[in-house]
C-alpha cells in the first residue's frame, strides 16, 4: 500500500533546480509531483493549480536524490540513516533473503528505506586465506557455473565475486554469465590478468585498491567501457586504523551506530588490524588514489559508493564523505562527483528512464538542499528535505529518523547476514 503522499499532487515552489542533465541551474522554478512522478518543471506552475500541497523552496536547491553504489544493507537502522542523508537508492552487493524482504516492503510503501538494487551472494575461491560467514566458496568449475544460475534464479541483478576464485572456475563463471546475459562485478582476480578478465566480460571493479598496478592496464580497463566504484573512504581505513592509530569511537556521527554494531565493529577491527600487521601489508594510499585518478581521466564510468557497513562506514553519512574525496583527492568537479551519485548509477542499473535526473515523467526522487552543491560539494550535507517516490520528508521528519536510530535499543535492532 503506497503512502498517502504518493497520491497527493504537490508543488515544490520557487526552487533552484539542478536537473543533472547539464550543470546549469534553473532558478525560481516549480516542480509538480503527482503519484510519485514529476509532471512539470517550469516557472510559475504553482499559479495554475488550486487545492494542491505547496512546499516553499525559495532559496533552496533541488537535485536528484543520491544513490550509494556500493553498500551492504546488513542491519535495520541503516534504512533510516540512508533516507535521512538524502539517499533513496542503493546498490546492495551481498544479496540475502532478509534484504529482499526489506526491499519489497520499501517498494510497497510499508517500510521507510532506500530502493535496493542487489547483486547475489558473494562468491570466492575455496582457497581464500580468510573466510567470512555469508560468503559462498567455490571448489569446482561446476560450482562456479551453478553460482551464476543460483544468482539469476534468486532474482538478483549481478553476480558478485571476490578475487581468490581459480582461473578455471572464473572462466567458467564468466562464460556462463555472458551466455545468460548477467553482468559480473567485484574485486577482480588475484590469478587472472586484469585486461584478460575484462576481455572475458568482467563488468565493474569495486574499490580503487582492486585496480591493477600498471597505469597502462588501468587505462585499458577505462577505455574498454568497464565500470569502477572507488570507495575511497573505506580504502583509507587500512592506513587510518591499522597504521595510524585512529579509533572507531573518534568517528563523526558515531552516535548513530547502535551499540550492538559498535561491539561487532570493534571485534572485527581488532582482527583486521592484527592480520595486516602480521603480514606487514602497508600499501601507499597515494598510489591507490593515482590508479583511480588514471581511470577517471580516461572514462566517466565511475560510481560513488561507501561500502557501508564495513567497520567505520556509517550508513548515509559516509557517502557524503566519499563525494568530498572524489573532488578533493580524485580531482573531479562537484558536478562530476554528483554525476557519480545520480546519473551514473541510474545508467549502470538500467533505470535511467525513471531515475538519475529531474525531468517530466521521471520518478520524484529529489533532494532539497539549503546550499548550492556545485559551489561546494560539502553542501550535499545541508539537507532541507528528501522526496522519495512522492513522499516528502521534511527536516523535522528526517531529524526524527536520526533520533530514532540514536536511541535504538539493541533488542529492537535487526541484524541481517554478517559479512565482515
Amino acid at each position: 500500500m503506497k503512502n498517502k503522499e504518493y497520491f497527493k499532487k504537490t508543488i515544490y515552489k520557487n526552487g533552484n533546480v539542478l536537473s543533472m542533465k547539464t550543470d546549469g541551474i534553473s532558478y525560481h522554478t516549480d516542480i509538480v509531483v503527482e503519484k510519485g512522478v514529476i509532471t512539470e518543471i517550469r516557472k510559475n506552475a504553482a499559479a495554475e493549480y488550486e487545492d494542491t500541497g505547496l512546499v516553499d523552496c525559495t532559496g533552496k536547491y533541488l537535485m536528484p536524490s543520491l544513490f550509494d553504489s556500493h553498500a551492504h544493507l546488513n542491519s535495520s537502522e541503516m534504512c533510516s540513516l540512508f533516507i535521512a542523508n538524502g539517499i533513496t537508492s542503493i546498490r546492495h552487493l551481498s544479496g540475502g533473503s532478509r534484504v529482499k524482504k526489506y526491499s519489497e516492503e520499501i517498494m510497497n510503501g510499508e517500510r521507510i528505506g532506500p530502493y535496493v538494487y542487489s547483486s547475489g551472494l558473494i562468491y570466492d575461491g575455496w582457497d581464500a586465506k580468510e573466510k567470512f560467514e555469508g560468503h559462498v566458496y567455490l571448489s569446482t568449475v561446476e560450482e562456479a557455473e551453478k553460482a551464476v544460475y543460483d544468482t539469476i534464479e534468486s532474482g538478483y541483478q549481478w553476480v558478485k565475486t571476490y578475487p581468490s576464485i581459480s582461473p578455471e572456475q572464473l572462466k567458467r563463471l564468466m562464460d556462463t554469465a555472458n551466455a545468460c546475459g548477467i553482468k559480473v562485478c567485484g574485486h577482480m582476480s588475484y590469478f587472472v590478468d586484469a585486461k584478460e578478465l575484462r576481455d572475458w566480460g568482467y563488468h565493474c571493479c569495486e574499490h580503487s585498491s582492486s585496480l591493477p598496478k600498471h597505469e597502462s592496464d588501468v587505462i585499458y580497463l577505462a577505455k574498454s567501457g568497464m565500470w569502477f566504484c572507488p570507495t575511497q573512504v573505506v580504502c583509507e581505513t587500512l592506513p587510518d586504523y591499522v597504521w595510524n592509530g585512529k579509533k572507531l569511537s573518534d568517528l563523526k556521527n558515531y552516535e548513530y551506530v547502535p551499540g550492538l554494531i559498535r561491539r561487532f565493529w570493534e571485534e572485527r577491527n581488532e582482527k583486521i588490524i592484527k592480520g595486516y600487521k602480521n603480514r606487514g601489508l602497508r600499501p601507499d594510499i597515494n598510489v591507490i588514489i593515482e590508479r583511480g585518478k588514471t581511470f577517471m581521466e580516461h572514462s566517466n564510468r565511475y560510481l560513488a559508493g561507501s561500502d557501508t557497513m564495513y567497520p567505520g562506514m556509517i550508513a548515509g553519512f559516509s557517502l557524503h564523505d566519499e563525494l568530498c574525496k572524489l573532488v578533493e583527492l580524485y580531482g573531479r568537479t562537484p558536478y562530476e562527483a554528483l554525476e557519480a551519485a545520480t546519473v551514473n548509477p541510474s545508467v549502470y542499473c538500467g533505470s535511467e528512464d525513471s531515475k538519475g535526473t529531474l525531468a517530466k515523467g521521471k520518478d520524484a526522487d529529489i533532494l532539497i538542499l539549503d546550499k548550492n552543491p556545485l559551489a561546494d560539494i560539502r553542501n550535499t550535507k545541508t539537507i532541507y528535505g528528501v522526496i522519495q517516490g512522492g513522499r516528502y520528508f521534511n527536516r523535522q521528519e528526517l531529524d526524527r529518523l536520526l533520533e530514532g536510530v540514536r536511541a535504538l535499543p539493541d533488542e529492537k535492532l535487526e541484524i541481517f547476514e554478517r559479512l565482515f
